[in-house]
């Protein structure tokens, strides 16, 4: 079975909130008051930090950006200059609008747990802190970094089907190809007996009716592992096989175009089909086409149907046509294993029999050379 993956409100419910938390608040204006009343210089720094903790508690408070660690293991492993530089100018033009999410560690340290191009873009700024919100430490600080990024960042679909399939095969015990073969299977059975709406419901059901609708749809054991994890991301299976997966098998060249230049999965995906098999050259010709072809595409801007029409010129160079089948040659065929029966032949005459062997020996020589070009 699955791990218990909590769902993305219950990995922030250590956020201290004014709301329920009024008589710790009391408590440390109390002590703070108290610390006062000491008139004691030594205590200075122990009233400097219940007032940060006071603050905490009250919600977001500003963090001196040089005290906070990128997350290494975060989702997002494509970060742009361009898309910092972006970030930054929105920052300027409005400000920050949502704090960033930290959880303290090393010290007086924190780790970005959300938020990496807000506190990128207010580096290239120059602002000395941040606003922030400070969590607990989650059990599971990949899952949590996961989930916030489902929840709240837009990651392109690379990093995104990378980020899940790492969370899925450490959740489950699955490796990657026992995954994509579980997920085949069970799909494919699920189109058969028309139930892909039934799977698609269990997307906005709570825990306890996913796993019931699971067992509806016959899928238990490891399979029900697997599609509780897809369940508790909020992603739609047949989605995930479509869209997510190939990514992990793109070309490296078209993985570097789209962490480096912006290039989408749909096109990537398109470009994918320039393979070294179907244009049946070498690895590196290959290559060279797709990375010409990609280049053409960013610099065009062009949509997905221009990207295929693009591609299909491409293969049009490279594959010569097969001939469509011939209706004549088919009505021959048909005669010749119809019409030329034992029978008929024991009844033709010597004469026949010397032109028909004649006329076939011409036309297999015929066939031969075709064959053999």
């Amino acid at each position: 079975m699955a791990k218990g993956l909590p769902q993305i409100g219950d990995k922030f419910k250590g956020a201290v909130q004014k709301t329920d938390q009024e008589q710790k608040i009391t408590d440390l204006q109390a002590e703070v008051e108290k610390l006062r009343a000491l008139q004691s210089p030594e205590l200075e720094t122990e009233i400097s930090k219940l007032r940060e903790q006071l603050q905490t508690q009250v919600g977001d408070i500003a963090v001196n950006i040089h005290l906070i660690d990128p997350n290494p293991n975060q989702p997002r492993q494509t970060i742009t200059q361009e898309s910092i530089q972006s970030k930054a100018r929105l920052l300027k033009k409005h400000g920050q609008i949502t704090p960033v999410i930290l959880v303290p560690h090393n010290h007086g340290r924190y780790l970005l747990l959300d938020g990496q191009l807000r506190w990128s873009g207010a580096q290239v700024l120059g602002w000395e802190t941040i606003r922030a919100l400070i969590v607990p430490p989650p059990d599971d600080l990949d899952q949590s970094s996961l989930l916030t990024f489902l929840g709240f960042e837009d990651l392109n679909p690379l990093d995104k089907a990378e980020a899940i399939f790492k969370e899925i095969t450490k959740s489950t015990g699955l490796e990657l190809d026992e995954v994509t073969t579980s997920l085949a299977t069970v799909l494919k059975r699920i189109e058969r007996n028309n139930q892909i709406k039934e799977l698609t419901k269990l997307l906005v059901a709570n825990s306890e009716e996913q796993q019931k609708g699971l067992e509806a749809l016959e899928i238990i054991n490891e399979e029900q592992a697997l599609f509780l994890v897809f369940l508790e991301f909020g992603l739609n299976p047949a989605s995930v096989k479509s869209n997510l997966l190939p990514m992990l098998s793109l070309p490296e060249d078209l993985k570097k175009a789209i962490r480096e230049k912006g290039l989408k999965g749909a096109h990537a995906l398109a470009l994918a089909t320039l393979s070294a098999k179907t244009l049946k050259i070498s690895e590196q010709e290959a290559a060279k086409e797709r990375i010409k072809a990609t280049e053409q595409v960013l610099k065009e801007n062009l949509t997905v149907p221009e990207t295929r029409d693009l591609i299909k010129g491409i293969k049009a160079r490279y594959l010569t046509p097969e001939p469509s089948e011939s209706k004549e040659i088919k009505a021959v065929l048909q005669k010749i294993s119809s019409g030329l029966s034992e029978t008929t032949l024991a009844n033709a005459s010597r004469e026949q029999l010397q032109s028909l062997q004649e006329i076939l020996a011409q036309k297999l020589d015929e066939i031969g050379k075709l064959i053999g070009d």
